[in-house]
């Protein structure tokens, strides 16, 4: 009897392969040949628990190519969860209670089980395709490790450094790839993303051009790959730090970078940064809160509460004229990031680093800071407190151009602002699949009840659309 997952874990069965995919590696642990297995913690990183979890529990070691969920055969199962990988050294000896078969013997013949079997043969077929065609999935080729690790050496070589073997692999996928690499100095960062975060690439170079003291210095390019090597940033997260000081820190730092930003803006735009400035927003009111009407329409509990058609209206009119007042006190557009959470925020006592720019965007500069408010009250005792601090620390370098009363007046209304900015910056809203997509439509509608709630604390004003 197999043994039972805890819920908070994830069984993945693994499919690892070795020569040029010509192997797979099986367990004979039971009577029946079956495709060894390990569990990972639910919402961590998949292929670091993977590797991580390969090598302790079989001695192994591996990376990932990539994963995938097959459906179940039944409504009441969950799908079952697979991950392709292949063996780092391609002559060792296979673990104990494993061997190594043939890839056209597993694939040919009755060795698994149904679903394992026809899995393996999928997965096989994809694997030669990618070997045929890297181009179209460079991450999942068996060997590109090795290639990633020669261009690495090419690219430190000229510092004096060295690779030492070590790595760690964080994000896997055909086209996606982040891959920590230690050296003889400090460790470098390989990341390379496909599409819909293509962007990032140029977006990460032209702030390692222009702003090279708030972002990781950029040591090589892949073009090929649409990757870049970076050489690690010395500091903690923001996420592991509960000083006040170093919150206010990075909120300070946020506006001298956005401030140092508004000449800068068309460049950025240029570098695929998303066009989330004051009248690109309006335009998206009537068509976003006609699509939130259909999603209200389709929720069939309550609660949370279901917003009428005459609320969202009334969000509408509370929204056109939070953007004209918006204008009228004319803070410039600058850089802004989407995803600027801890996480992304490294803290030293040089610098504040912000990383991961695919969610990059052109936009009214509180609507930022409100997004780093937020997560301060979710990660910070007396959160009040915090964010009086923040909001002092983040306003002091805007003050050398506008009043503290126009900043005043205007940070009382970027809360419902950013929520709106945010909900609309993605296109998922307006793919008809989200309505056939229970999870994204529970998404939406949540963000469009917290844009009610902002916008209910707001006086009414007869509001005007921007020109």
């Amino acid at each position: 009897m197999e043994a039972q997952t805890q819920p908070d874990r994830t069984q993945y069965r693994l499919i690892i392969t070795r020569r040029e995919a010509t192997e797979v590696l099986l367990s004979t642990q039971l009577s029946d040949w079956s495709l060894p297995r390990l569990e990972v913690l639910a919402g961590s990183r998949l292929a670091d628990q993977l590797v991580a979890g390969v090598n302790q529990n079989y001695q192994l070691k591996t990376y990932c190519l990539w994963s995938k969920s097959v459906p179940p055969s039944s409504e009441l199962l969950s799908p079952d969860r697979y991950a392709v990988m292949e063996a780092l050294h391609q002559n060792n000896e296979a673990p104990p209670a494993t061997t190594w078969i043939s890839s056209a013997e597993v694939a040919s013949e009755a060795t698994l089980g149904p679903a394992d079997q026809a899995t393996v043969r999928s997965s096989l077929e994809a694997l030669n395709r990618y070997i045929a065609k890297p181009e179209v999935g460079p991450f999942a080729r068996p060997g590109w490790i090795e290639g990633l690790f020669c261009w690495v050496r090419d690219q430190i070589e000229p510092l004096g450094l060295r690779t030492t073997g070590r790595f760690q692999q964080l994000n896997a996928s055909p086209t996606f790839s982040l891959v920590r690499i230690e050296t003889t100095g400090p460790a470098v960062w390989f990341k390379a993303t496909g599409e819909p975060n293509a962007h990032e690439l140029p977006i990460s170079i032209a702030l390692h051009r222009v702003f090279p003291n708030y972002v990781p210095r950029i040591l090589g390019v892949h073009p090929t790959w649409n990757a870049w090597l970076s050489e690690e940033v010395p500091g903690s997260t923001l996420d592991d730090l509960a000083d006040i000081q170093a919150w206010a820190d990075v909120a300070k730092a946020l506006a001298e970078l956005q401030i140092a930003s508004v000449t800068k803006t068309n460049m950025f735009l240029e570098s695929g940064c998303r066009d989330l400035r004051l009248p690109q927003l309006v335009e998206q009111i009537d068509p976003f809160l006609a699509r939130m009407s259909e999603l209200m329409e389709m929720q069939t509990k309550q609660p949370p509460q279901i917003l009428t058609d005459s609320e969202l209206s009334v969000l509408g009119d509370r929204l056109r004229a939070a953007f004209y007042e918006l204008e009228q006190y004319r803070l410039p557009s600058t850089l802004g990031h989407l995803d600027l959470n801890p996480h992304n925020i490294l803290v030293s006592p040089a610098r504040c680093c912000f990383l991961d720019w695919a969610e990059g965007c052109v936009t009214h500069p509180l609507f930022t800071f409100e997004y780093l408010r937020e997560y301060s009250r979710r990660s910070l005792s007396e959160p009040d407190a915090v964010a009086e601090t923040l909001v002092a620390a983040y306003l002091h370098p805007w003050q050398s151009f506008f009043s503290p009363e126009t900043l005043a007046q205007a940070m009382a209304i970027s809360p419902l602002v950013a929520v709106f900015a945010y909900a609309v910056a993605g296109k998922k809203w307006r793919s008809p699949e989200t309505l056939q997509n229970p999870t994204m439509a529970g998404y939406l509608r949540s963000l469009t009840r917290r844009a009610y709630r902002e916008a209910a604390k707001m006086p009414a004003r007869s509001g005007r659309c921007l020109a």
